[in-house]
């Protein structure tokens, strides 16, 4: 009799372990990183109480423990941050990144398996964190958003999820969401290249005033680009959040070995792709008070200059630029002796030339560069005569821009400013060369070949040949 008793208490023992051993939720660990102050422990905290007190998941024993190692460590990769929440015996992992702009916070979320790094949900939501109310109302949408279809997630207080009015149906306003579209497929790629060009000319110039690059891109970009959309449009925060999501993403592409490199960010943004911004925006459709109507784009806007590119998009044109040129040369007189069959050069002269021009953007590969010079020329006879001419110089340039490179070529005119024997005024020839644009620095080499006599003796003819090398700074 008690061996069959304890055979059946033995039975129920194991019955009930099994029943508890089935019930018992996957542990869970959740990690938040990118904002400031306690804003992350405290968000991780309320987000891991949400999912727990669902039932879906339970804690994992020491979770503040686990966001301060990785927030000390500063790894930032899912299969890090996996495998410390491993060793704290968590089962899965949810890992929180924001991103911040203006006071407003662009929060995305993703749930995934510890075992295989599979990522099994992602949520996200945009709002301003400024009370705890907030980061109960995030942590508990964005719960909603990972827990599997029917888990339970607690109500949040009242405060945090008041109920918004009741639609009255009527709008004293309505807005086209093709015409927001419109903007930023327009508007959002010549600003973001302005900016970035801005940019990289900064930290190019070493008087430069060193901006911080991702706020300064972010700001400049976002606040041009929120100028363009409608006045009171119910989408506006949420348009911003992603805005400064993908400039911050572009940003991240750029940086090389930990700093930004501006050569990088401006190939980054020339092949950016702003259809991604364009579906977030498509999603705004369902606002109260927004409408999806066919909408036609105005001819021309008061004030703004564009050139087509493409079906459906314009782009505005190049401004033109300013340059400033100064470097050395050497110089010698080509002479040709009439009265008998004569010619040869007299000796080189050293020189220098300084000056401005100014860049008129055709397209993106031609360019007209106008300019005034100051320059030196002459000659060097050793025996009879040695003189070093002073000209201002009126080059007009046709200037082939192929990246940073330039292939220049075009005529000039050379005005005489004091009186020397045995030279004219006025010398006019042909101008070639070649330039590189390194940012807002430019290296360049040129040849001029006179054209006509500048010498006014008899039984000569003086031609100027001219070689030279110019720094300059493009502002």
């Amino acid at each position: 009799m008690l061996n069959k008793l304890s055979k059946i208490t033995l039975g129920v023992i194991f019955w009930v372990a099994l029943c508890f051993a089935q019930e018992a939720p996957p542990k869970l660990a959740v990690y938040v990183s990118g904002a400031s102050g306690g804003i992350n422990k405290s968000l991780g905290s309320k987000l891991l109480s949400a999912m727990s007190q669902s039932g879906s998941y339970a804690e994992i024993a020491d979770p503040v423990l686990l966001q301060e190692e990785l927030s000390a460590s500063g790894k930032g990769d899912l299969a890090s941050i996996a495998q410390t929440a491993r060793h704290h015996g968590a089962d899965y992992v949810c890992v929180v990144t924001m991103t911040e702009a203006f006071g407003a916070h662009s929060i995305t979320a993703r749930l995934a398996r510890v075992s295989d790094l599979q990522v099994l949900k992602s949520g996200t939501t945009d709002r301003a964190l400024k009370s705890f109310d907030d980061l109960t109302a995030v942590s508990g949408e964005l719960a909603r958003q990972l827990l599997p279809q029917g888990g339970y997630v607690p109500l949040a207080p009242p405060a945090a999820f008041a109920a918004a009015p009741a639609s009255t149906g009527q709008c004293e306003e309505t807005h086209n969401i093709n015409e927001v579209i419109f903007k930023i497929k327009d508007r959002f790629p010549a600003k973001l290249k302005d900016c970035a060009s801005t940019l990289a000319k900064d930290m190019l110039n070493p008087f430069g005033k060193k901006l911080e690059p991702k706020s300064f891109l972010t700001q400049c970009t976002v606040d041009g680009i929120k100028k363009e959309l409608p006045a009171g449009f119910p989408g506006t925060d949420k348009i911003v959040a992603s805005l400064t999501k993908f400039v911050q993403g572009i940003v991240n592409a750029a940086l090389s070995g930990g700093s930004l490199d501006p050569k990088k960010l401006l190939s980054v943004v020339a092949s950016l792709n702003v259809m991604e911004l364009v579906s977030d925006v498509k999603k705004l459709s369902d606002e109260d008070c927004v409408v999806d109507e066919p909408y036609e784009p105005p001819e021309e806007e008061e004030g703004e200059d564009y050139d087509e590119e493409g079906e459906g998009s314009k782009k505005k044109k190049s401004s033109v630029s300013f340059g400033i040129r100064a470097g050395v040369n050497l110089s010698h007189i080509y002479a040709e002796y009439e009265g008998f069959e004569g010619k040869g050069d007299y000796g080189d002269i050293f020189g220098m030339q300084a000056g401005f021009v100014v860049d008129f953007p055709i397209s993106d590969w031609f360019h007209i560069q106008p300019g005034l010079m100051y320059i030196q020329r002459g000659m060097d006879d050793r025996y009879y005569l040695y003189e070093t001419i002073h000209y201002i110089e009126l080059p007009l340039l046709l200037s082939f821009k192929l990246d940073v490179l330039r292939l220049n070529a075009g005529p000039y005119l050379g005005v005489k400013l004091f009186n020397y024997q045995y030279f004219d005024r006025f010398d006019i020839g042909l101008s070639s060369g070649i330039g590189f644009d390194i940012g807002m620095f430019y290296i360049g080499a040129f040849y001029d070949y006179g054209l006509v006599d500048v010498t006014s003796a008899p039984y000569y003819k003086f031609y100027n040949r001219t070689i030279g090398f110019n720094l300059g700074i493009n502002l």
